[in-house]
């Protein structure tokens, strides 16, 4: 009987099967509730009226047929209540840096944002200088927002009800990158970038789109479809394929630009040690009006720390952390198309930072038997002295290893110019080694005298012109407050108005509105001698 049972004569099986159905109808049912919106149907609607208003496409309107299984998609009964695809509209802010605003429909600051928020349809965003705001979608497309940048999230729907996504991001102003993932061919272009001059849309891709007094569009992969943004003055459209670019201004669109090739980034350096700044150059392009370089700490290049734009194969921005980067860097041609990119990678090792010299000073005539001294830095166990004949240090002819204190005592070197380096060293790793300070230059003469350190000052040589600092001075190491906080314009440091004591000095490096990172801390020590002057306020001990 069994087997007979299991062969489907079983007396439970028409009683199971209805039952079975009709919980997987309530499931689904339940599931078509939690992601859809009701509708009571009104005189005048229609299946096109409702996809527009909900879903924001009106050829999405089989999906309402189809959910709500409606033969006659040319009647709807008023009153009905019908069930219409809920469709989330947000985006997420994986990575924000600098001045990144939400603004209101004036153009006013609502907030800051921060990494992780989700930005809605509708939303305006605004990037400030050297900022950058990477968005990604539901299916992983990313819109990188480049600094001095404008946006508006037009349309941003994504549902598991509709079969792909719609994203419309209207560009004001400014530059974007972006990675669309590729959606099947039969569905419509998916993701849509607007500016004031044309329409880009693509269904997946790898494109650049830029905003000024005309618009550009560039296409490194896939390709992108073209229109003019008027469609009041309809115009055939552009397809452009990987390798073309175009730029549009209120006349139509232009004609289709071959992309120029990437910058050559060959002969840059793989290690920057103890930068003050950052400063790159690279052979020219024919061709290329103008340079976007960008730096980031990823691969997809997403978290971008700084992106600028140069007239010249060049690149400068103020130092980073201790660290391994990617340097990217476009040309644009004659019509402010982007080209393709090159990327580089590069570390900066400035850590533990070089001591700042003491005695003698740049390029002194000094005594054989003189003491050359430095600052001892935070931190360091011992330092690393160098002395050479020429200034690239080939012909070294000291090299004291295991310094306990930063100086060293001159010693049976014959009469002439030399060049002195020094370097900090720390317990960790096994004593490792820091960068070398740039080279000072010392005469050596036995008619001369011997040099004195001058309390509360130091100095370093440096290879920039017109370079500018910020220093900070605390009695602290911690820095939790500060003694002073100078302005340098040159390298080197003067702390001989405040009160005698040691002080703990730390600078970075200032280009235009930007700073970097603070140096570790070098050790200077105030002295003062009972002159018999009135100090000023400035220099009077703080109480």
């Amino acid at each position: 009987m069994n087997a007979v049972r299991n062969k489907g004569n079983s007396p439970w099986r028409s009683r199971w099967r209805p039952a079975f159905l009709a919980g997987l109808a309530l499931a689904a049912h339940a599931s078509a509730q939690a992601d859809t919106v009701s509708h009571t149907v009104e005189p005048g609607d229609s299946l096109y009226k409702l996809a527009a208003r909900y879903m924001g496409d009106p050829l999405a309107w089989p999906d309402i047929q189809k959910l709500n299984r409606i033969s006659n998609p040319h009647r709807l009964r008023p009153g009905a209540s019908l069930l219409i695809p809920k469709l989330s509209s947000a985006v997420t802010a994986s990575f924000v840096h600098g001045e990144v605003l939400l603004l209101d429909n004036a153009g006013n600051p609502i907030k800051s944002i921060s990494r992780g928020d989700q930005l809605a349809e509708g939303n305006i965003v605004r990037t400030g200088q050297n900022s950058y705001l990477s968005l990604e979608f539901a299916d992983n497309s990313v819109a990188r927002i480049l600094s001095n940048t404008r946006i508006r999230l037009d349309r941003i729907k994504e549902g598991g009800v509709v079969p792909q996504g719609q994203r419309v991001i209207y560009l004001e102003q400014g530059d974007m990158d972006i990675s669309v993932t590729p959606a099947p061919s039969r569905n419509p272009h998916h993701f849509k970038v607007i500016t004031p001059q044309a329409v880009a849309a693509v269904r997946g891709t790898r494109f650049t789109v830029g905003a000024g007094d005309s618009s550009t569009t560039s296409v490194t992969q896939g390709q992108v479809e073209m229109q003019q943004a008027k469609p009041g003055q309809p115009k055939p459209g552009t397809v452009l394929q990987a390798g073309q670019g175009i730029a549009a201004s209120g006349s139509g669109l232009g004609e289709v630009q071959t992309l120029l090739a990437a910058p050559d980034l060959s002969q840059l350096p793989s290690t920057l040690p103890e930068p003050e700044l950052l400063q790159f150059s690279w052979p020219s392009l024919d061709g290329g009006r103008e340079y976007q370089y960008r730096v980031a700490q990823d691969e997809g290049m997403e978290k971008v720390l700084w992106n600028a734009a140069s007239d010249s194969a060049r690149a400068a921005l103020p130092s980073l952390q201790d660290g391994e980067y990617l340097l990217a860097v476009r040309a644009l041609d004659i019509h402010g198309i982007a080209g393709y990119e090159a990327q580089h990678r590069f570390a900066i090792h400035s850590h533990p930072s070089s001591p700042w010299l003491l005695a003698p000073q740049q390029g002194q005539i000094v005594a054989g038997d003189s003491i050359l001294r430095c600052t001892p830095v935070e931190g360091a166990q011992g330092y690393r002295l160098q002395i050479a004949s020429d200034r690239d240090f080939q012909q070294i002819v000291v090299d004291a290893d295991n310094l306990d204190h930063c100086q060293y005592q001159l010693g049976s070197l014959a009469e002439g110019r030399y060049y002195w380096r020094v370097a900090s060293k720390t317990a960790q790793d096994s004593m490792r080694q820091g960068p070398y300070s740039q080279p000072a230059d010392i005469t050596i003469s036995e008619d001369a005298g011997t040099p004195l350190a001058i309390p509360g000052q130091a100095y370093w040589t440096s290879t920039l012109q017109d370079i500018r600092y910020i220093a900070q001075v605390s009695r602290t190491p911690q820095f939790e407050s500060l003694a002073a906080e100078q302005a340098l314009d040159g390298p080197n440091i003067n702390i001989q108005s405040l009160p005698p004591g040691r002080y703990y000095v730390r600078i970075a490096t200032k280009l235009e509105n930007q700073t970097g990172p603070f140096s570790d801390a070098r050790i200077i020590e105030v002295e003062h001698n009972d002159d018999g002057f009135d100090r000023t306020w400035f220099d009077k001990p703080r109480p």
